[in-house]
């Protein structure tokens, strides 16, 4: 999958079109890359934007990101997409949503354009589904607009999943995205005291996205083509340090042949909370409550059909 940041440099051939903000990469999202992929005699391509529309336009009351860019580009990538558009949101949102769609059409050789039915473009977001659907009709260009993907009569939303994942409801949250919930990044050395609880952690930093609450969570660990139940605690590790306030993302990785990780870089993702983040009276009982939450970690995921997840820095371009 290439990646490119002007229209000026995507490739002259035929292509099929979805444009969206495409956060989380939700069902949703997935049927509207699915109709773009439909068509085989030509590529397929994402136009996405550098920044979340609202950030941009409304920036208290934009929304944490669900995925950051890279994690998002890859699940692209593992969904087949061949181009990623990524355009300036600054140089674009300005323009009236005729000419922007004009100039896809001068820039891009489009067979296709598909959009979800909520989508809004151009200068004050007043370009619509309705607008592109007949602009398509004169300009040669077939329109495809999606209607709401429903699960359970419920319609998903990327707003939907934010909610469920600040309430900690991970599992309900992974069951509306192609992938569950994603934390990545490069290992960190940390204090190492988990080692001197017989308890080896692979520690990350806080990113710069939504956060699941404080807690102790279901997690898969995914690097170097290889994946593993683990177990992961975001808080601040109040039975260790009571006067810390720096949050801290640990994870245990189900495993005694990883090897030395540290600047290694992985993907947790995020399947069920076990239970909140507490201070304990004693670093015994400490580790015995981490030993009930393997065993609830190894049944849960053997009671449950996973599958296989993303190495999300596999190739990356």
């Amino acid at each position: 999958m290439k990646i490119f940041t002007s229209l000026d440099s995507v490739p002259k051939e035929k292509i099929s079109l979805a444009i969206g903000n495409f956060d989380g990469v939700h069902l949703g999202h997935a049927e509207i890359i699915r109709q773009c992929r439909s068509d085989t005699s030509c590529r397929s391509a994402i136009l996405t934007f550098d920044i979340h529309p609202r950030k941009f336009l409304y920036p208290e009351f934009a929304p944490r990101s669900l995925t950051l860019p890279f994690e998002k580009y890859a699940f692209f990538r593992t969904l087949g997409i061949d181009f990623v558009i990524e355009l300036p949101f600054a140089e674009y949102c300005q323009m009236d949503p005729l000419r922007f769609l004009d100039t896809l059409k001068q820039k891009l050789d489009l067979k296709n354009i598909t959009i979800g039915f909520n989508f809004f473009f151009g200068k004050n977001q007043k370009g619509n589904s309705e607008l592109a659907f007949w602009w398509g009709r004169s300009a040669g260009v077939k329109i495809n607009v999606v209607q709401p993907f429903l699960k359970n009569g419920t319609r998903i939303s990327s707003t939907a999943i934010r909610e469920l994942i600040l309430t900690g409801h991970m599992k309900n949250a992974a069951s509306l995205l192609v992938y569950p919930f994603i934390i990545s990044g490069e290992v960190k050395r940390g204090k190492q005291i988990g080692r001197t609880l017989r308890f080896p952690t692979l520690n990350l930093e806080t990113p710069d996205k939504i956060m699941p609450p404080d807690g102790v969570y279901v997690t898969q660990t995914v690097f170097d083509g290889r994946q593993f139940t683990s177990l992961t605690n975001i808080g601040t590790n109040p039975t260790i340090d009571a006067e810390s306030k720096l949050k801290i993302i640990e994870t245990w990785v189900d495993s005694e042949d990883i090897g030395e990780l540290y600047g290694k870089k992985i993907s947790v993702y995020f399947l069920k909370k076990i239970r909140d983040e507490i201070r304990f009276s004693s670093k015994e009982k400490l580790v015995e409550t981490i030993q009930r939450d393997k065993e609830f970690c190894r049944n849960f995921t053997e009671s449950n059909d996973i599958g296989q997840l993303p190495d999300i820095f596999k190739n990356q371009e």
